[in-house]
C-alpha cells in the first residue's frame, strides 16, 4: 500500500466511522448518515484506485473497487471465503446495485434530484436533504442485501490492508 493509499484509507475509515454513528440515532434526519456512507465509499475506492496512479476527479469509485474485488484471491481469503470462489463472486454481484446508488447520491453526480448535501433542484430550490426520504436508506436499514452491504464494508476495512 503506498502512501495515498493509507491516507485515504484513514479517511474512509473515520467517515465509517461516523456513519456508524449517525445511523444508530433514529431521531436524525437520513440524509446526515447517507452523506457519510456516500464519503466513506467514495474514499475506500480511492484508496484502491491509487493503487494504480492518482485518481482525483471522480465520485465513482467503489463499484470499480468491488468489480476488481471479484477476481481477488487475497481478499477472498481475508474475508472468510477461501475456496469458495461462486459465494464470494455472489456477493461481490449483489453489492453492485446498492453500491451505485450510493455513488449516485453525490451532489455532483445528481446536482438537481436526491442528495444528502444540498437543497434541489439547485437553480430553484424546493427540497432540503433533512426533510427527504431516500429510499436507498430503507434498503439498507430494512432488507438482507442492504444489511449484508453494510456488512461487507464494515468486513473490507477491517482487512484492507492485506489487498489495496
Amino acid at each position: 500500500m503506498n502512501e495515498q493509499q493509507r491516507l485515504f484509507l484513514a479517511q474512509a475509515r473515520s467517515d465509517f466511522a461516523v456513519f456508524e454513528l449517525l445511523r444508530r440515532q433514529a431521531m436524525l434526519p437520513e440524509c446526515h448518515a447517507l452523506h457519510y456512507l456516500q464519503m466513506t465509499t467514495e474514499m475506500l475506492g480511492k484508496a484502491h484506485a491509487w493503487g494504480s496512479g492518482p485518481n482525483l476527479t471522480t465520485h465513482r469509485a467503489i463499484v470499480r473497487f468491488l468489480r476488481s474485488l471479484s477476481t481477488n484471491r487475497m481478499a477472498q481469503q481475508q474475508l472468510g471465503y477461501d475456496g469458495k470462489n461462486e459465494a464470494w463472486s455472489s456477493r461481490i454481484r449483489s453489492s453492485i446495485p446498492l453500491a451505485e446508488s450510493i455513488e449516485d447520491l453525490a451532489p455532483a453526480i445528481t446536482p438537481n434530484g436526491p442528495n444528502p448535501e444540498y437543497p434541489w433542484p439547485r437553480a430553484n430550490p424546493q427540497t432540503a436533504p433533512a426533510g427527504h426520504t431516500f429510499g436507498i436508506w430503507a434498503e439498507l436499514r430494512d432488507t438482507s442485501k442492504g444489511r449484508q452491504f453494510l456488512e461487507l464494508l464494515g468486513a473490507l476495512f477491517a482487512t484492507a490492508e492485506a489487498y489495496l
